[in-house]
């Protein structure tokens, strides 16, 4: 952003944001007006302006000001580095001065609603979904195509086997639950102790929720718990990275909304070794004009991928789109609820427990018969 006039008496300012260079994935910038000399803020906000593919390469985001004479000014400042970008510049002066034009600047397409992609082959409700502590035909697993911990990424908590007792039939659904357990989880020599309850449903091992191109639809409620960490994602049948975030809930972040916040990302790389990431995680409910309630209602999280396209929606409205750098890949889905507590956490602040709705998985053509990863 660069500094800029308007014209004396302006109420409104239309501020200008610019990409350096066409972005095969979706930028969301953040823009903050405030308080400069003699102008004001009608409020102190900050907003979003949204980038998709192929959008022109300047937007602008419209502020209501006052206080506007000949020399008053506001101030501007990207208020965090964009989501998909990078920050240039600093803060920016908008002054009032007679005979500036400032007018808002047009384009860009609307956000896409979600079509499923293919056929329909995986349905089930919170009532039908199946698993057990191995995983198979029609059946997710509890537990990582690995095994049930995840020690690289620092997480705590143990993916337990369906006596473990954290899955959970309600009226409202299936309930994920995560928890305190009364006695650690001893895992490897030495051993390793998981003194929390994770869990995971899996579709390393089921065919039925495999697909190259296709789509994705989780319907649930998100957990609250101070260190939890809910996450919707795809891994491909040929192991890890890459790896495709719909949703990942940060519960050990100290800034981590569970209401309102979100977060995507994709990894690349190949033979368990993670060369980049794409992740975009300051965008939250209101960037989309969804209501912030994550955590208290249902809500539709979903995924396309096309040969050329990975593409991410909420309540069927698109939030992020990636250019595709995995195509050929054959795609499961995981749901899960991973802890990421110190040891010695009660890990009692919230709700430790997603609540899953429904899973559907569309197809667009016959995914390879192996069911498990190498």
């Amino acid at each position: 952003m660069r500094s800029f006039e308007v014209p004396v008496g302006a109420t409104v300012v239309h501020v200008p944001v610019t990409l350096d260079k066409p972005s095969p994935n979706t930028v969301i910038a953040h823009v903050r007006v405030y308080d400069g000399k003699g102008g004001r803020s009608n409020p102190d906000t900050t907003k979003s302006v949204i980038f998709r593919p192929g959008d022109p390469l300047t937007k602008t985001v419209s502020f209501n000001v006052r206080g506007m004479s000949e020399g008053n000014n506001v101030k501007a400042v990207q208020s965090s580095v964009p989501d998909g970008g990078e920050r240039k510049d600093g803060g920016i002066l908008i002054t009032a001065k007679a005979g500036a034009v400032n007018e808002p600047v047009e384009g860009g397409r609307e956000a896409l609603k979600f079509e499923p992609l293919g056929k329909l082959a995986y349905d089930e409700t919170g009532q039908t979904i199946q698993f057990d502590d191995k995983g198979g035909s029609k059946s997710f697993s509890t537990s990582l195509s690995h095994g049930r911990t995840q020690v690289g990424n620092g997480e705590t908590g143990y993916y337990g086997t369906v006596d473990m007792g954290g899955f959970v039939r309600t009226p409202e659904g299936l309930v994920l639950a995560s928890r305190r357990l009364e006695k650690p989880v001893k895992v490897g020599s030495p051993a390793t102790e998981y003194p929390f309850l994770a869990t995971m449903l899996s579709g390393h091992k089921t065919p039925e929720t495999q697909f190259k191109h296709g789509s994705v639809e989780w319907v649930v409620k998100m957990s609250n718990r101070r260190d939890s960490w809910p996450a919707l994602w795809l891994v491909p049948t040929g192991g890890w990275p890459p790896e495709i975030d719909v949703y990942e809930g940060f519960g050990y972040n100290g800034s981590w909304k569970f209401p309102s916040s979100l977060s995507t990302n994709i990894h690349g790389g190949s033979n368990g070794i993670r060369t980049f990431t794409r992740p975009a995680m300051r965008m939250t409910m209101v960037t989309f004009g969804l209501p912030e309630t994550l955590d208290s209602e249902f809500h539709k999280f979903a995924v396309t991928v096309d040969p050329d396209w990975i593409t991410m929606f909420i309540d069927g409205v698109e939030t992020m789109r990636y250019a595709n750098p995995f195509n050929g890949k054959t795609w499961y889905p995981l749901t899960n609820v991973a802890v990421k507590a110190k040891p010695e956490s009660p890990y009692g602040d919230g709700v430790g427990d997603m609540t899953v709705r429904s899973i559907k998985v569309w197809r667009a053509e016959q995914s390879h018969k192996g069911t498990s990863e190498n």
